[in-house]
């Protein structure tokens, strides 16, 4: 065995046997705080679109995107529901860097975290197009260069966040105490993708677009929820 072999398995160990992952190293609460703003970001994302959805004269949830919610009147409140959440992800993002140092995904998970981060404040500044049915009386026309930059940016941030779980997962099945979320982690992302892409067919041909929308979204907050959960019950062992 050479030594590049031995130094790479020490390595490795040291990852694992030093982490604040799994409870074997101090967390700082200030580290904690900045890991669950991603939570809190989405648990108020959703309450708003949740609630506007229903509330908002002309607009049918089950159909529309969330994205919707930015145009007519009260658009204002869905772009900063974007901008607020994308915001909170950015402070996450610099938790988990904290956290996940040393091992694997210290790098690439709070990338990801990032680019879903940049994407939904994209979005929040610039609306999509009016959607057939939505605003009430809108006149469709052709493209915007404004709603292919929202277009392009909610591919951003949705993917990403699928991205997140899988590069997650890789270091979870390296911790002793994460070993069974890997798998979890690797059926959210697999979902998250699989609902989106049944938005994008819907919205093509109409019928639920805004559920499998919902229902993307969803189970990567409730994985965000468990996720963080866990985090806060190893700290305090």
């Amino acid at each position: 065995m050479t030594h590049a072999t031995i130094d790479r398995r020490r390595n490795t160990l040291a990852d694992v046997t030093t982490s604040g992952l799994d409870g074997s190293a101090p967390v700082a609460r200030s580290t904690l705080l900045l890991v669950s703003a991603s939570l809190v970001g989405s648990l108020l994302f959703t309450t708003v679109y949740l609630l506007e959805g229903v509330t908002r004269p002309g607009y049918v949830a089950y159909q529309q995107a969330i994205s919707a919610l930015s145009l007519g009147p009260g658009g204002w409140m869905q772009r900063a529901n974007f901008i607020v959440f994308g915001l909170l992800i950015l402070c996450s993002a610099v938790g988990w860097r904290r956290l996940l140092r040393p091992g694997v995904a210290r790098v690439w998970f709070p990338i990801a975290q990032t680019a879903t981060g940049i994407g939904l404040i994209v979005d929040g500044i610039v609306s999509q197009n009016p959607a057939p049915g939505y605003p009430v009386g809108a006149t469709l026309g052709a493209p915007t260069v404004g709603g292919a930059i929202h277009t392009l940016f909610a591919v951003v941030s949705i993917t990403s966040l699928a991205v997140g779980c899988f590069i997650l997962a890789r270091r979870f099945a390296r911790e002793p105490r994460w070993r069974g979320w890997a798998l979890y982690s690797i059926i959210t992302g697999l979902l998250t993708i699989v609902f989106i892409a049944l938005f994008g067919m819907s919205g093509a041909h109409g019928g639920i677009a805004g559920i499998y929308e919902r229902l993307s979204a969803g189970v990567h907050s409730l994985w965000s929820l468990l996720v963080i959960a866990r985090l806060f019950i190893i700290a305090k062992r």
